[in-house]
């Protein structure tokens, strides 16, 4: 092997480093929902309001810059408690919460490549009822979200878009489900 074409075979992996880059993990502010007036209007009116303290947010992962973005488990949980605050759900009193959730990212499906990137989301949601352990809410909530081709030139970085989106859409369906959450003291239903 010639000079010349090793010199050639670098300048084409270094130039492939450069277009792929390196992955960066999800960013918290762009995880966060800012709920609209209506859910804020909606969430002001339920049992659930300030109500809500985050006991345990579990299956995330920390990004390997050589590798792929992710969403580290206190990532997801920062962005989590910044939503139910917008929304009016989160206690001020995280011990003092009259109901605890829990939040287990159960898989974050990515694809390995493409032009435009589809990440879903898979999250196990509990809330408990501090005073009883009982649980009042229970559901795996799987929404996916597309970072499209023009979204960013570098694939890691358009990853990293669909990683946050993924996320966004899900706490977005949670907040959704919670303030439609009827809890009487007869049991728990969603609004219809």
């Amino acid at each position: 092997m010639t000079f010349l074409h090793r010199a050639a075979q670098l300048a084409a992996l270094s130039a492939a480093v450069l277009l792929v880059g390196c992955a960066s993990p999800a960013r918290t502010d762009q995880m966060q929902v800012s709920s609209s007036l209506q859910v804020r209007t909606a969430a002001s009116q339920s049992e659930l309001k300030e109500n809500i303290g985050i006991k345990d947010v579990t299956g995330g992962k920390d990004t390997n810059p050589m590798w792929v973005s992710n969403v580290s488990s206190a990532d997801f949980e920062r962005a989590l408690e910044a939503s139910l605050k917008d929304a009016g759900l989160l206690s001020g009193n995280r011990q003092g919460s009259k109901y605890t959730l829990t939040a287990d990212m159960k898989k974050l499906d990515q694809p390995l490549f493409g032009a435009s990137m589809t990440v879903t989301a898979t999250v196990k949601y509990t809330l408990v009822e501090r005073a009883t352990g009982k649980a009042v809410f229970e559901r795996d909530v799987a929404v996916p979200f597309t970072a499209e081709w023009n979204a960013a030139f570098l694939g890691t970085e358009r990853l990293k878009l669909a990683n946050e989106g993924a996320i966004r859409s899900n706490i977005t369906q949670l907040i959704n489900d919670l303030v439609a959450l009827k809890v009487a003291s007869a049991g728990v239903q969603l609004a219809k």
